[in-house]
This record gives structure tokens, sequence and C-alpha cells, in this order.
């Protein structure tokens, strides 16, 4: 039997320990979260050669655009919608509640207050299909359009169509889709737009880069929304694809929502597909030169596509993503994950939530807690795990429900099909509907957007929404859990260790 030399041995393990070091070392100085901190170390140090692979791919901490925005200081171009529609003096008659609120995003994201001059929720997918067609039939100057999935099946051909027919006759269409997210679309999906004069652009193209990277390839564009004409807007939960539409051949029911809004809240959503197209494309777009010379030779307020006076109710479209370095005042890589913590800390009477994929971290666990614990009538929506197409999720999202359950909070799982929806109701006048999850995914690493609405109004009507999706729900009940067996115990358990890397 043959062994090695001594010194081989030797230089061996002081390179592992070498290489432990370095990695910790590595970690801890990127400062992330405690949790996620503790298992990239685990990873690195049990697993080197796994571990190391996944770290380069996906665990570097800068992301892109960050590299991309040194190179481009002076174009920023949310900043310049904030000159365009700033309303930044809140009306005196609103609540300390949402003063607050209002302050928060401020100070924390490119965040503009605005008005919508309209609001209408479409919380059923097939609606929310009819309004964004109709929108597009409609438009006459541009159209840009952004989903994190694009399939290549018969609705995202539809939607093709209908951009391919407005390039056609002039309209300027930008349509951006994640390179991640859309794995599975093929490029010859969108040529029909292409060679109509439509641009198309991938978010995050997918590349293997050792020796010099770019960027975490788990830094992914989750964002969804359309804006037309600088006069109609939508965000929310929808992607383009059957599933979503409930138009599959297995008949899947797919419960999703999107909010349309008019007013000067388009901008906030424009300036934030601007600056994404920018980081794909670096192509830097004026919000006025698609106008026709017409309409570009008038003054600013006269512009049709720059509502200057609108009158409806308060919002703050709020981006966040991990572009920039968390705890610098300028950053907003967490901003999401502040304003929902914030939102649920201010509660007096409800907060209800529903997000098909629940991983708290620690603030979130301990706000929801503590406001169900104060009283606060605290209700969680999510999907039943036999229906969410993320299983491992489902697991790690029940490993959290009887702390939580224990607190006082209720926990329902919608029976009906998937639940895709992204909603949270705080009270009589905060609602807040966009792309991110209550995930760590979506709160840390994900580009997602955020409209939030300080409207009495607007959050009548999504509370009627959560109450028609509630009573397709089945509370949780805590007895039930007790009945859970050891095995699916286990399986939560480990959902959950891992849940800082999902």
């Amino acid at each position: 039997m043959s062994h090695w030399p001594e010194w081989i041995v030797l230089a061996v393990e002081v390179g592992l320990i070498a290489y432990a070091v370095f990695a910790t070392i590595t970690i801890v100085l990127e400062r992330r979260r405690p949790a996620a901190t503790l298992a990239w170390i685990l990873a690195l140090a049990l697993l080197p050669v796994v571990g190391l692979l996944a770290y380069l791919m996906f665990g570097r901490r800068k992301a892109r655009r960050s590299r991309r925005s040194r190179r481009r200081r002076g174009l920023r171009p949310t900043e310049a919608t904030a000159e365009i529609a700033n309303l930044e003096r809140s009306p005196s008659d609103i609540s300390p509640q949402v003063t607050g609120l209002l302050r928060l995003a401020l100070s924390r994201a490119a965040a503009p207050i605005r008005r919508a001059n309209e609001v209408e929720i479409l919380p059923r997918p097939r609606d929310a299909y009819a309004a964004m067609e109709a929108a597009i039939a409609q438009a006459q100057h541009r159209i840009h359009v952004q989903f994190y999935i694009w399939r290549d099946d018969d609705t995202g051909s539809r939607l093709i169509e209908l951009l391919r027919e407005r390039a056609a006759a002039g309209v300027k269409v930008r349509l951006l889709y994640d390179d991640f997210g859309s794995i599975a679309t093929p490029r010859a999906h969108f040529d029909p737009l292409r060679a109509a004069g439509g641009e198309v652009a991938r978010y995050g193209a997918l590349r293997l880069r050792f020796a010099r990277p770019r960027g975490r390839l788990d830094f992914r564009n989750h964002r969804k929304l359309l804006c037309v004409d600088g006069k109609l807007g939508f965000t929310g939960g929808l992607n383009v694809g059957d599933e979503y539409r409930g138009t599959t051949r297995s008949g899947r029911v797919w419960n999703d929502l999107l909010v349309r809004m008019g007013g000067d809240a388009v901008l906030g959503l424009e300036a934030v597909f601007i600056e994404d197209w920018l980081s794909a494309t670096e192509e830097l777009v004026e919000l006025h030169s698609d106008l026709p010379d017409a309409v570009a030779g008038q003054s600013m307020v006269d512009r049709p596509s720059t509502p200057m006076t609108s009158t409806g109710p308060l919002v703050q479209i709020i981006p966040s993503g991990p572009d920039q370095v968390p705890g610098r005042p300028e950053s907003n890589a967490s901003v999401i994950a502040e304003t929902f913590v914030a939102a649920i800390g201010t509660a007096i009477e409800r907060v209800w939530i529903v997000t098909p994929y629940f991983i708290p971290d620690e603030p979130l666990t301990f706000i929801l807690q503590t406001a169900a614990l104060r009283g606060v009538d605290v209700k969680i929506l999510v999907p039943n795990p036999a229906d969410n197409d993320l299983s491992f999720v489902a697991l790690a999202a029940r490993s959290y429900y009887d702390e939580l359950i224990a607190a006082g909070c209720e926990i329902h799982e919608y029976m009906p099909g998937m639940l895709h929806s992204k909603y949270m109701i705080v009270d009589d006048s905060v609602a807040m509907i966009g792309s991110a999850n209550m995930d760590v995914r979506s709160l840390y690493l994900n580009y997602e957007v955020t409209a939030m609405f300080y409207d009495r109004a607007v959050t009548q009507s999504l509370a009627q929404v959560f109450g028609e999706d509630l009573a397709d729900g089945r509370q949780v009940l805590a007895t039930a859990r007790t009945q859970v067996p050891l095995r699916w115990r286990l399986a939560e358990g480990l959902a959950r260790i891992m849940s800082p890397l999902l």
C-alpha cells in the first residue's frame, strides 16, 4: 500500500487551512447578512470545490451594473424624472404614519412622490392581459415593456405580434427581458418585432467568466412593467406565458395581479425601465426623444408624455436591487425590505400579505410577530405546497409557520391553484403592489420594483381583492402543525437552512 510523502500531506494541509482562512476573511469582509455569511463559509469550507465554483458564479457581492455606474455617474435617469414631476413637498393632510414611510423611501431610494390620475387593480390574469393588449394597440409614440419571464408560446407570440404591429406603424418599441428567466425562449421568437423596427435586449446575458468576473449569475432582473406613451403604466407580479394566462393544456389555475395607473406616476416606472435599458445596452433613452417633432418642439409642460398636474392618489415607485453597496446612504440595495418592515411596524389595525414565496429574514419575522402580539390583524396568504411551482421554497416557507402562528399571525394557503400575486395592505391607507416576493432572493438579490400607494380608495379596492383570494384559502392551524410527520419536519428544517442562499 503506497503512502503519500509526508511533505505532500503537509503541503495539502497547509493549503486547505490557508484556503479556509482566506475564504472566511473574504466572506466576512463582504458584510452580508449573518445567516448568509455563515452559510457561505460552511459551503466553502466543507465543500471546497463545489463551494468555490458556486461562489464564483453566484456568491460575489458586487453587481455588474455598479461597475457600469461608475463610468456614467452623470447619467441618472430616475433623478432626471424627479425634476420633471417632483412632488416631494407632501400634502398637509397625510397622517404621521404615511409621512414616515414617504421619508424612508425618499431617503433610501430614487422614489419621488408622485400621483396617479387613475388606478385600476387587475386581479385576474385574463383581465390584466386584456388591459395591456388594449394599451399597446392604442400606443402612438413609444412602448417600453419589461418582464422577467417571456415564454415562446401562444401568449408570448400574441404580444410580440401586437408589438410588431405598433413598431411597423412607427411607434418606438423597446422590449427588455431577463436572460435567465427567459432561458428557454429562443432569440428568434423576437425576430418579427426586430424586423419591424422594434428593439429587443437581454438583461444579464448568461456567461461564465471566472478569469475576469463581471457579476453574479443570480443577480436577476425580476421586474415586470409596461409603459405606453408615458401615459399608462402597468406593474405587478405577472409574467408573459400561457401558465400565467391560465391557458396551459393542463388547465392549471394561476392567480396573479397587476395594477394599471396613469398620471406622472408612470414616469417613475419609465425611469426604472430606462435605468435597466441603459445597464443592458449602454444606451441612454431620452424620455422625449421618441415623440414626433411637432410634439417634441413644445414646452415641457405642454408635452403629453410628462403630465405635471396629476391629482390622483399619492404613489411612490420604489426600485430595489443589489447594484450598490448596502449600508451607504445612497444605496437602494434593500430598500424594499426596509419599506416592508417599516410599513408593518406602523400598522395599528391590519397587515394583510399575499406572496407566492415566503422566506422572511429575521427582521421581517420579528416585526410580523410583534405586530400580531400588539393586536394587529396579521394575515399571510401563500400557495398550498402541492401547487407551488417551487417545492423546495414551499418547504422552507412552512418552517416559519409555527413561530408566526404562536405569536398570533394567521397563515392561509390558497387552494385552487398557484398563487403568484405579490401585494400587501397596511391599515386603511397603505397598499403595496409589485414584483417583489417576501423572500430573501427578492429582498436582497433581485432587481425589483414596487408601487406604494398612500390612498384609502386604492387600499379598499385591494382589500376587496384580498377578501376574495382569502375565501379560496384554508387556514393553517396550530393543531395541524403538531401532526406533521417527522420526515417532513426534517425536510422543512433542511430547506430553511438553505433559505439564506435561495
